[in-house]
């Protein structure tokens, strides 16, 4: 009996499911679009993208969207142009029963800006994407210079995260995506080094905020074990000579850090 019962409740419950979308589609088939709502996430403090730019964008996909029929609208095709935004990490759009199309931008977010020998500048983002930058906004994050040779239409189609090893040899985006993200992540290495120098060797150096002094780190690799080094020759070490005895500090060689005293 109980079964009955259970089995007989979940049926009344998907027979009311199915009338009320019923309802719904025949409700919103008969609406006519009253109102765009754009609403873009800065959370993250960039403002990249504005809500001129999307209503621009879902303007000229219909010329006449408001009053056109609610159902007659292609969210899916819409959510696929403004995802083409460079500046767009994703986006959603929704119908509402009342004729509201809505329109729900999240941004990417930068976390170094490179720039390259050949006088161009672009991101990699959170995610490793490389992403232009923008005419109306600049985010003030990590900055990598020096000897980079990888110009914006060599590197724009690939992410840091996800290089071959036969394009690693040739790129360096992976090497900074991933010392730009540990220093992004450490409170102490985020507040101590303000930017990322190639040199002509291809090597990384960083540039501290505290200290007239360079870090080669070489490469990417063991950058954790490589800055832990650093910390305590901090704290042992230039505690005690003062923070401006060395021009160059050099964490490339395995348990020791090599120094250069200054001049």
């Amino acid at each position: 009996m109980n079964r009955f019962l259970n089995i007989a409740s979940w049926v009344l419950l998907l027979v009311s499911i199915l009338l009320v979308l019923g309802f719904v589609s025949n409700t919103q088939s008969h609406k006519v679009c009253t109102d765009i709502e754009i609403d873009i996430d800065n959370s993250n403090g960039n403002f990249f993208v504005e809500e001129d730019d999307i209503f621009s964008m879902v303007y000229h996909e219909m010329d006449t969207i408001l009053g056109r029929p609610i159902a007659a609208i292609e969210g899916e095709r819409l959510e696929h142009k403004i995802n083409n935004h460079p500046s767009v990490s994703n986006a959603e759009v929704y119908k509402t029963i009342d004729g509201v199309l809505r329109v729900e931008v999240f941004q990417r977010t930068p976390i170094v800006r490179i720039f390259s020998m050949n006088g161009e500048s672009y991101y990699l983002d959170s995610t490793g994407k490389v992403m232009p930058p923008s005419d109306q906004f600049t985010s003030r994050v990590f900055v990598a210079n020096g000897f980079i040779r990888d110009p914006f239409n060599k590197v724009s189609h690939l992410n840091a995260m996800m290089l071959a090893d036969t394009m690693k040899n040739k790129v360096m985006i992976d090497d900074i995506f991933k010392m730009a993200e540990f220093i992004r992540t450490d409170p102490l290495w985020h507040a101590q080094i303000e930017q990322l120098y190639v040199n002509k060797e291809l090597e990384i150096e960083l540039i501290p905020r505290v200290g007239n002094h360079r870090i080669v780190v070489g490469d990417a690799i063991d950058i954790k074990k490589k800055l832990d080094k650093l910390k305590v020759f901090y704290k042992k070490g230039l505690s005690k000579t003062g923070w401006n005895e060395y021009s160059v500090i050099n964490l490339k060689f395995a348990n020791q850090v090599v120094c250069k005293k200054r001049n």
